[in-house]
C-alpha cells in the first residue's frame, strides 16, 4: 500500500487522488487547486476525473460553465466508505498504538519512519518502525522477541507492506553513551511517534552531544 496515495488500493487512476484531496477536506475546489493538492496530472486530467465522479453523483459541483468548483458529496451511499480509505493512515498508525500500549513488556519508545512518514513511499516500499527496547529487557527475551514478531506480522497484513522493525537498545542512546548515531538522526527528523513522550528521541540526541 501506498500511505501517501491511498485509494490506490482500489484505483490507480486520477480519479483515486481526486477523491483524497476531497475526502481530506470539506470544502470545494478548482480543478487547478486540486490538481496543487493531488501533486501531479495536468489540470485537464484531474477535470475529466472530477466530471467523471460527478456524474457517479459521488462530487458536486457548483458555479457556472466557467468557473466550476467541485467537492465530495458526503450525502452520498459511497462517501463514507471512501473517508475510510482516505483515512488509511490514521487508522494505521492508531492500530499500530493501540497493539505497542497493549505489550506485556512495552518499549520505552516507538516510532513509524522512512518513506512511510514521507511523500515517496510506493506499493513495494518496507514499513519502517523503530523500537527502544527497554535497559532491562534483553535482547533475547522471549517476551520481547514475540512481541516483534507480531508487530511485524501485523503491520505487514495490514499494509501488503514488508514491515521491518528497528530494534534498539535503550542503552545504546547517545544520551547514555555520548556517542552520536547518523541513524538515528535520520530516524527523528522523519519519525511519527507511536509510544512514548513527543520529542523523545530528539532530546535523547540532544543530550548525546
Amino acid at each position: 500500500m501506498n500511505l501517501s496515495r491511498p485509494l490506490q488500493v482500489v484505483t490507480p487512476t486520477a480519479d483515486g487522488d481526486v477523491l483524497y484531496v476531497l475526502a481530506r477536506a470539506d470544502a470545494a475546489f478548482t480543478p487547478g487547486q486540486v490538481r496543487a493538492l493531488a501533486g501531479r496530472y495536468t489540470t485537464q486530467g484531474i477535470r475529466n476525473a472530477l466530471n467523471r465522479l460527478a456524474e457517479q453523483g459521488i462530487v458536486r459541483t457548483q458555479g457556472t460553465s466557467t468557473s466550476v468548483l467541485y467537492s465530495l458529496n458526503r450525502e452520498h451511499l459511497a462517501a463514507p466508505h471512501i473517508v475510510a480509505l482516505a483515512e488509511l493512515p490514521t487508522t494505521l498508525t492508531d492500530r499500530l498504538r493501540n497493539l505497542i500500549s497493549a505489550w506485556a513488556k512495552p518499549p520505552v519508545y516507538a516510532a513509524l519512519f522512512g518513506s512511510a512518514t514521507r511523500s515517496d513511499m510506493r506499493p513495494s516500499s518496507d514499513l519502517d518502525l523503530f523500537v527502544v527496547r527497554p535497559a532491562d529487557v534483553d535482547e533475547d527475551d522471549d517476551v520481547w522477541a514475540e512481541q516483534l514478531s507480531d508487530l511485524r506480522t501485523a503491520a505487514t497484513a495490514w499494509t501488503g507492506n514488508d514491515a521491518r522493525v528497528l530494534d534498539y537498545a535503550e542503552t545504546r542512546m547517545p544520551a547514555r553513551t555520548g556517542v552520536p548515531d547518523p541513524l538515528l538522526t535520520e530516524v527523528s527528523a522523519e519519525s511519527l511517534t507511536l509510544h512514548g513522550p513527543l520529542g523523545w528521541l530528539r532530546k535523547q540526541l540532544s543530550e548525546g552531544k
